[in-house]
């Protein structure tokens, strides 16, 4: 991950094409206007396209095809939402007896639809638990981070946080990465801190050139970092070290803590520019960036240490 681009995009927002307040348009708009390379729009069970034969190329992000494959078990009271990024077509929902079986099903289908499958926001609602996201296979991210006010990201009341999940995850063997997102809803209302909107979490992915076909390749590698609020100005990620160089805003200041396997802090690091070695001896290592400002962090991938 180092001398390439950097892409700044969101994968996860809603138009009017589904519970969105706005036409997609609009929303591809906003993105634009605030510094997005790309955006997914990814409404639910619907796959929103967007028409720009009026020759006028620019005027939006590079729009990636996506949808949220929503499922609604039991009376509507267990949702199980999964995006597919880069889908060819649009993919039904399962209907499966359990939401670890739905969750699988979607997946499948998202992939076979020639996407790469993001688990959505584990705890809105307190759908899936750890061990639902350790048994599945073949998801290619996690939202570590979700805008809405109901994801719950960070846990509560005896349930794990998200980022905890992640690590369940990764201990057990799966290959999956950690995504930040917007989950964005709300564009013409006033913002504040009740509403969904816009510009909370984003994924920065390094490719070789600006196309879908590079962004989908250094997304399925694990090439970005996620983050809601900091920038990363670089991140070279090699077997022998770790380094991550922050671009701080006015005064900020930075903590970064790398994990290893079961999520036990391998090393605490203060700085705009961090170096880290990776023990041989865990599976994988990543990192979180705090900070100082209000409670935004960044994410690294991990570091598989057999890849």
């Amino acid at each position: 991950m180092s001398n390439k681009n950097w892409y700044k995009g969101n994968l996860h927002t809603h138009t009017t094409e589904s519970d969105g307040d706005a036409e997609p348009q609009h929303v591809a708009e906003w993105y634009k206007e605030h510094g997005y390379d790309f955006l997914v729009l990814s409404d639910h069970n619907h796959l929103t396209v967007l028409d720009d034969s009026d020759g006028h190329p620019g005027k939006w992000p590079l729009l990636i095809p996506g949808e949220e494959i929503t499922s609604r078990l039991f009376n509507n009271t267990v949702p199980v939402h999964v995006n597919g990024i880069g889908v060819k077509s649009l993919v039904e929902p399962a209907a499966e007896e359990s939401a670890r079986k739905t969750l699988q099903e979607n997946i499948d289908r998202i992939r076979a639809a020639g996407g790469l499958a993001s688990i959505n926001h584990p705890n809105y609602k307190w759908t899936l638990t750890t061990e639902d996201i350790v048994e599945t296979t073949g998801a290619w991210a996690v939202e570590v981070y979700n805008g809405h006010t109901g994801s719950n990201s960070n846990g509560g009341g005896g349930s794990p946080g998200v980022e905890s999940m992640w690590d369940a995850a990764l201990t057990a063997g799966k290959r999956i990465f950690g995504v930040a997102t917007d989950d964005s809803h709300h564009y013409i209302q006033e913002f504040n801190a009740q509403l969904e909107n816009p510009g909370r979490g984003w994924v920065v992915v390094q490719a070789d050139e600006f196309s879908q076909v590079n962004l989908m390749e250094s997304m399925s590698a694990g090439a970005f970092y996620s983050s809601s609020g900091i920038v990363i100005d670089d991140v070279k990620v090699a077997s022998d070290e770790i380094v991550i160089e922050m671009a701080p805003y006015d005064s900020e200041k930075f903590t970064t803590v790398f994990f290893g396997e079961g999520g036990k802090q391998l090393s605490v690091e203060h700085g705009q520019s961090v170096r880290f070695v990776p023990p041989s001896t865990e599976k994988y290592v990543r990192a979180t960036v705090y900070s100082s400002r209000e409670s935004f962090r960044a994410w690294t991938q991990p570091l598989f240490r057999d890849a």
